[in-house]
């Protein structure tokens, strides 16, 4: 007796309704001599305004911009990427064989070299097959290939968000509320996010950067000739430190923003020195 199995239908998907929001007809125009920051336009201007010191905890008012990665829709991606690769790259070896069987070969059994150019010109259907899924193959490589270098990139170049950040996200929200709840419940993926933190400049060692470590190093270059001096006594030996020393010193002030300080003109009398 045969029986009976009930089938499970899914649910349908239903977006979330909110009561839309009453707006008041405007007459004659609004002011424009006011300017009314609301919105999203408050939070962004939260998130872009710039610290009064490096030194500013996140208690004081510094909200520092951080959004989700989406790390699992990201690897949900990028595996249906994949097998849909691995699907057409099954095919292509499918019909790769299937042409290289039915190829004529020589007189020895040596099978004749392929021609791209005598396919496209006088090939069968299994070549114009291969064709068109040599371009769809090149067309799902580039989505995939985006995918994985964008995501490999956000993960590698930004950093995850700190609890005391996020603490200090969500104490500005609540106290000002932008935005609906809902739409604020992204910060609720604490493993999810990533900051958005200004960086020194990559030049800046020790908090003095790389002009400033010039402009300190040059008279320290201008003094080594006088100590050269002392201990090479020769003439072709100091001649050969003067122009090495001279050859440091140019390549100093060409490579920062020292050069702009003074004229060529200056910068020759100060050589001549």
């Amino acid at each position: 007796m045969a029986t009976s199995r009930s089938v499970v239908q899914p649910l349908p998907f239903h977006h979330l309704h909110t009561q839309p929001p009453h707006y008041q007809p405007h007459s004659t125009g609004p002011d424009l001599t006011k300017t009314t920051v609301v919105g999203y336009e408050l939070l962004a201007d939260k998130l872009a305004e710039l610290p009064k010191d490096d030194s500013e905890s996140p208690a004081e008012g510094k909200v520092v911009p951080m959004y989700r990665k989406f790390e699992q829709l990201n690897h949900r991606v990028l595996l249906h990427l994949q097998d849909e690769i691995s699907e057409l790259e099954e095919e292509l070896r499918y019909l790769d064989e299937c042409i290289a069987q039915g190829s004529p070969g020589g007189d020895a059994g040596h099978v004749h070299p392929a021609s791209r150019r005598a396919e496209a010109r006088y090939g069968g259907e299994v070549h114009y097959r291969r064709t068109d899924l040599l371009g769809r193959i090149y067309l799902k490589l580039g989505q995939y290939n985006q995918a994985l270098s964008s995501f490999s990139a956000m993960i590698k170049n930004l950093d995850p968000a700190n609890t005391e950040d996020i603490q200090a996200y969500r104490t500005w929200m609540e106290k000002h509320a932008p935005i609906e709840h809902a739409e604020a419940r992204f910060l609720e993926h604490k493993n999810d996010l990533l900051a958005l933190s200004r960086r020194r400049s990559a030049i800046n060692v020790g908090g003095v950067g790389l002009h400033q470590s010039a402009a300190i190093a040059l008279p320290l270059i201008l003094l080594l000739p006088l100590m050269a001096f002392a201990m090479i006594p020769g003439l072709l030996g100091r001649l050969f430190i003067i122009i090495l020393i001279g050859a440091a010193v140019v390549v100093v002030v060409a490579s920062t923003e020292l050069m702009s300080l003074m004229t060529v003109q200056d910068w020759l009398k100060c050589a001549s020195m």
